[in-house]
């Protein structure tokens, strides 16, 4: 469910599969197919409205662009019909009537490219009527949900490829693009063995990347200089010390020049695009990462190399989330009788969850030919009503809707919120054009969350827990001793998703190779990977595991959650969320496996949000049938404990004098009945003697 305009700019490919071979081998009659945001929705009322989105990439020359929509109409009484109108941009061009059928119907609808820019907002309307007129009809009122929009709906560019301009600009642009993602035609490569310091660089870039351009199942990978066929790819990232820089690119980089310094320089042929960045210092080929990980240093440097050095400042602008968020920002109309709906897609930072106090503030205007004792505005919140507020004619040039959340409503970081306008009329037999209802919701209207750090250690906060202040949490990454093309590929797999929940590009990524000292491992949160043959770190972490190892470490063993076959256990990949043993207040992450392709399988249930988002515990087995377990072992998620009453009342210093004072008088109390009760008796006592005397 990660973010909206961030999908719309990364979609899905459907057409010509991928090829190895140069773009002016192919370079016309490309396809690619958008499908939209939207999951399948039924639309309630006489009149209404569903929002969508879609974009053309700026090196696309597009020859065609068609909307294929897929959707389903109600069965309708017999003097009943629905018309149905596409709109892009605010402009309607098509409209029609569907056919009498309740079976799923799909319309082909060809956009005038007249009407598409870059970003593009595309409107289905629909109502139902009984009559036809040049000025006027009668609309039907009907409580059930008529019209239907199916998942699938898309729009599909036909275009010719304009090729890269000798830019890193123009580069990135390629390179990151939605279509040469999803042909899997672009790639970030280190050297064979490459170092901590290049795998931190290449981690940079690849999450800087990932931010703007990752799918839900097409991602950019990351691989070994010695992965012939990743070499052919049109679109290569080249990250290496200068030292391990192959021939072809060191011999036109002057060794000089990178000696204290970073370059990135692009070789722009006719067979392949590829932009190397390279350094003979460490700390400066680092600094060359988070360059091209930052969005707005890429697309502003219009030249075809760069350098970079100490004083090249490369962090990524960001503003401090203050919880307000503005909804629209020219304003959005809505007109038409009855019920109208304008839906708004609101993203937190992953590393905040809604808390208590939350609210919403919404300026709006409407018609004022309304019947105003049935007209309404009503606000949901992923289709739970949270208030609503009669429309009046003495403010229907400027109105105002300001209502508090609920409290204990649960919203994740991405949630939908509704505003919906009940805009009634007086005589609804008749309306005529010139009298047709509306309703403005203005620029100013915003929604205020009120958000919490969450820090349970579940993979339903994942990869939160990773990530604070919009970007990394001080990562250490601990590898096998040697990196094979599985373990790049897990390393794609995690780092993907990572990068598509940050912000910002200061957070820090720092990699093992040999084991770390216990210092080091005590100031990171922690992500290790490997098996127990390879990575020494996991077979002394053994004992610390929720799935553990047998005493040979060569399968997985039986535990209290799952009964584990010997041959089955060295089949299955794991993915276990620990605090981390040398540092309490940390996280670890650990992905293992008898083998390196198991600890691949394991990777792939963290590759994309919508994977993790299934599983609410702590530990997850994937088996070579992709058949999956999750496993909750932790009782307290966080890294809390709960505190005995003693600790409590040791921890208050006040609590522990009020419970000195409070023991002293109950003693004393006690005391002072215990010798009046004695004195009593005993005087009774001498009473009684002298009467028997």
């Amino acid at each position: 469910m990660k973010k909206l305009f961030v999908f719309i700019a990364v979609c899905l490919f459907i057409g010509v599969p991928a090829t190895a071979h140069a773009e002016t081998e192919e370079q016309s009659n490309h396809t690619f197919s958008q499908p939209f945001q939207n999951v399948t929705s039924s639309l309630t009322g006489t009149s209404v409205k569903a929002t969508m989105y879609f974009t053309k990439i700026d090196y696309w020359d597009v020859k065609k662009a068609t909307f294929n929509l897929k959707y389903q109409i109600t069965q309708l009484e017999n003097e009943e019909n629905s018309d149905i109108t596409v709109a892009v941009n605010g402009v309607k061009f098509y409209s029609w009537r569907p056919g009498k059928t309740t079976d799923i119907q799909t319309e082909t609808i060809d956009i005038p490219l007249d009407l598409i820019s870059g970003s593009n907002t595309l409107t289905i309307e629909g109502q139902i009527v009984n009559a036809e007129g040049s000025d006027s009809y009668k609309l039907v009122q009907t409580p059930a949900n008529w019209l239907t929009i199916y998942d699938g709906s898309n729009v599909n560019f036909q275009y010719d490829l304009i090729l890269p301009e000798n830019t890193i600009h123009s580069f990135y642009n390629h390179f990151a693009g939605a279509d040469t993602i999803a042909n899997q035609q672009s790639a970030i490569v280190v050297p064979e063995n490459a170092s901590v310091e290049e795998l931190s660089a290449a981690s940079y870039a690849l999450t800087g990347v990932s931010r703007i351009i990752t799918t839900s199942e097409n991602y950019l990978p990351l691989h070994s200089l010695d992965e012939k066929d990743v070499l052919n790819k049109p679109y290569l990232l080249v990250i290496s010390s200068y030292d391990q820089l192959p021939d072809k690119y060191k011999s036109q980089i002057d060794e000089k020049e990178v000696s204290d310094k970073a370059i990135l320089k692009f070789f722009n042929t006719e067979d392949q695009h590829v932009l190397v960045a390279t350094s003979k210092d460490t700390a400066q080929l680092m600094n060359a990462g988070r360059y091209i990980a930052n969005e707005e240093l890429m697309t502003q440097t219009e030249k075809a190399e760069k350098v970079i050095d100490a004083n090249t400042k490369t962090f990524t602008s960001s503003l401090e989330f203050d919880g307000n968020i503005p909804l629209t920002s020219s304003g959005d109309q809505l007109v038409g009788s009855y019920h109208q709906e304008q839906v708004y897609f609101v993203d937190l930072p992953v590393d905040r969850n809604n808390a208590d106090g939350s609210s919403l503030d919404i300026h709006m205007k409407y018609s004022d030919n309304l019947d105003f004792d049935h007209s309404l505005v009503t606000v949901y919140v992923n289709d739970l009503p949270v208030g609503s507020k009669k429309l009046s004619k003495s403010k229907a040039n400027g109105d105002q809707l300001q209502l508090n959340f609920p409290d204990g409503l649960e919203i994740s970081d991405a949630f939908v919120i509704k505003v919906a306008f009940d805009l009634n009329v007086s005589n609804p037999e008749i309306l005529h054009n010139g009298d047709t209802p509306w309703a403005l919701i203005q620029n100013d209207s915003n929604v205020f969350i009120q958000t919490e750090e969450s820090e349970e250690v579940l993979f339903s906060n994942y990869p939160n827990i990773f990530i604070q202040n919009q970007t990394f949490a001080d990562l250490g990454i601990v590898l096998p001793e040697k990196l094979n093309a599985d373990y790049f590929k897990a390393l794609t797999n995690v780092l993907n998703l990572l990068g598509n929940y940050t912000q910002s590009n200061t957070g820090d990524i720092t990699f093992y190779k040999d084991e770390p000292s216990k210092n080091e491992l005590v100031s990171h949160n922690l992500i290790i990977l490997g098996t127990p043959k390879d990575n020494p770190l996991i077979k002394k972490l053994n004992k610390e595991l929720y799935f553990q190892y047998s005493d040979d470490f060569d399968t997985f063993v039986s535990n209290e959650k799952l009964s584990i076959e010997s041959e089955y256990g060295k089949s299955i990949g794991t993915a276990q969320l620990l605090f981390s043993p040398y540092n309490k207040e940390a996280v670890s992450l650990i992905l293992t496996g008898v083998d390196s392709e198991n600890v691949y399988l394991a990777s792939t249930q963290l590759k994309s949000q919508a994977n993790t988002s299934i599983y609410q515990g702590d530990a997850v087995v994937v088996d070579t049938d992709y058949r999956r377990y999750d496993y909750r072992f932790k009782k307290e998620a966080s890294a809390e404990e709960e505190e005995s009453i003693v600790s409590r009342i040791v921890s208050r210093r006040d609590a522990l004098v009020y419970s000195v004072v409070f023991i002293l008088a109950v003693v004393l109390v006690a005391l002072v009945l215990y010798y009046i009760i004695k004195r009593y008796y005993s005087n009774t006592g001498e009473r009684g003697g002298n009467r028997d005397e």
